[in-house]
C-alpha cells in the first residue's frame, strides 16, 4: 500500500469513528443503532489504555445487556447529559463552555470561537438537533469528522502541503478545543452514568482522543 493509501484509509476510519461517537452523544440509542452496535467486533488490545478498557466495557455490555436497554440507555442519557431530575452539578453537561468557563454556564467565550470556525468552514447547526449549541460534544465530534473527510478530498488533488494544512486545522482543534474540557466531561460521564454502555463510551471517547493526537502528531512529522 502506497503512504497515500495509507493516509486516505486512516482519514476515512477516522471520520467514521467521530462521526459514530457523535451519533452517541447526539441523542439517545435506537434500536437500528443498538442492533448495529452488538453486530460489531471491537479491538481487543491497543496501544491506548483507557481505549482498551471502553471497548472491553462496550462490548460487555451489549453481549449481556437487559431484556429492555433502550428503556434503561434513554433514562440515563437523559439523567447524564440533560441532568434530568437531580441536582445541579450531578449531570456531564455536554458543552465546551461548561467546562471551560468560570461561571461554568453555556454560551460562554468556547461557543464563541467554534460558532466562528464552523462559519469559516460555511458550517451552520445541526438541522437533526436545531436546539443544540455549537460547543455540544455531538458538534465538535461533527466537526473533527467533516476535517477528516475535508482531507480526504485533497489527498484526491496530491497536494502534499494543503494535505499538511488539513492535518494541522484538525490538530488545532484537537488541542484548543476538544482536549481542553473532554477528559473532565467524560470523568464525569464515568462518575454519574448508570449503565456500563455509557461508562464505556466515556472511556473510548477520552482514550481515541489521546491516540488521535499522537497519530496526528506522527502524520505531520512524517510529512515535514
Amino acid at each position: 500500500m502506497d503512504k497515500k493509501s495509507e493516509y486516505l484509509e486512516l482519514m476515512k476510519n477516522r471520520e467514521n469513528l467521530y462521526r459514530f461517537l457523535g451519533r452517541l452523544y447526539r441523542v439517545e440509542v435506537d434500536g437500528p443503532l443498538l442492533q448495529q452496535m452488538k453486530a460489531m467486533r471491537f479491538p481487543v488490545e491497543c496501544s491506548e489504555t483507557e481505549l482498551s478498557e471502553g471497548y472491553l466495557v462496550l462490548s460487555e455490555y451489549l453481549d449481556n445487556c437487559s431484556s429492555d436497554p433502550l428503556t434503561d440507555l434513554a433514562v440515563d442519557y437523559t439523567k447524564v447529559f440533560l441532568g434530568a431530575g437531580i441536582a445541579e452539578g450531578s449531570a456531564a453537561y455536554p458543552y465546551e463552555s461548561v467546562y471551560t468557563s468560570k461561571k461554568r454556564v453555556i454560551m460562554q467565550e468556547a461557543w464563541e470561537q467554534v460558532t466562528l470556525i464552523y462559519a469559516a468552514k460555511g458550517l451552520s447547526k445541526d438541522d437533526e438537533r436545531p436546539e443544540l449549541f455549537e460547543d455540544h460534544i455531538s458538534l465538535e465530534l461533527q466537526f473533527m469528522s467533516f476535517l477528516c473527510h475535508e482531507a480526504q478530498c485533497v489527498l484526491d488533488t496530491q497536494n502534499e502541503s494543503e494535505f499538511l494544512s488539513c492535518l494541522k486545522q484538525q490538530m488545532d482543534f484537537l488541542s484548543q478545543h476538544l482536549l481542553k474540557w473532554v477528559p473532565s466531561f467524560c470523568a464525569d460521564v464515568e462518575k454519574y452514568a448508570g449503565t456500563e454502555f455509557y461508562k464505556g463510551i466515556g472511556k473510548i471517547t477520552n482514550g481515541y482522543l489521546r491516540l488521535d493526537s499522537a497519530m496526528l502528531k506522527s502524520s505531520m512529522d512524517e510529512l515535514l
